[in-house]
């Protein structure tokens, strides 16, 4: 087994996700924050679905407490994607999200990479990170050093992104992917530690 990613689902229909976004190529780069010269995904594009309200940050020109602890809202680009919610809130129902976080959609065009680097802060810790993949091939992919996480469209995985990571395209087609952070459910911090040991059934069941 992957020590950084798990793949749980695949199948999934991206085609009319892929068919909005080839009809509104504006939607690409409008908020170019992650895309600075000095980041590692500057040779990439995004969509940004859902983050931080950006209105105080955009006004002032610092973003420095950007990634701060927040409550997010949905970017305009959500309410012009709605295949996006759909496959959003089916993810979100699947693996028993509680909290929404930052969702966007990456594509690394062909010979162009993500380069190397380890995401930290608040929304890295709280969120589990998940991809579905839109479009790929076969020389590309996620790339931890010691593994490398391979994709076709429709597929799902889990990702860590709080080891050193990148992703590389050295294929023909555009690497494109929707990448969803959610809070889930977690039985053991949230159930079993508040179950008295000596409990081992719900009070009342047959």
């Amino acid at each position: 087994m992957a020590e950084n990613f798990l793949k749980i689902g695949e199948g999934v229909d991206v085609v009319p996700l892929l068919y909005e976004l080839h009809r509104q190529p504006h939607l690409w780069n409008r908020n170019d924050v992650r895309l600075s010269k000095n980041g590692p995904h500057w040779q990439t594009q995004d969509i940004w679905l859902r983050y931080k309200d950006e209105t105080e940050n955009a006004q002032s020109g610092n973003y420095a407490n950007f990634g701060d602890p927040h409550d997010g809202v949905w970017y305009p680009a959500y309410y012009e994607l709605p295949a996006a919610r759909r496959m959003i809130f089916a993810l979100m129902a699947r693996v028993e999200g509680e909290r929404i976080g930052g969702i966007l959609i990456y594509r690394v065009p062909p010979g162009k990479k993500i380069l190397p680097h380890v995401d930290t802060g608040w929304h890295v810790d709280y969120f589990d990170k998940f991809n579905i993949c839109l479009q790929s091939n076969d020389r590309a992919y996620f790339d931890y050093g010691n593994e490398r996480m391979y994709a076709r469209a429709g597929d799902v995985h889990r990702f860590v992104n709080n080891k050193e990571h990148g992703v590389i395209n050295d294929g023909d087609d555009d690497h494109i992917v929707l990448t969803i952070c959610l809070r889930t459910h977690d039985y053991r911090a949230r159930f079993r530690s508040q179950v008295p040991a000596n409990v081992t059934a719900i009070k009342g069941a047959a």
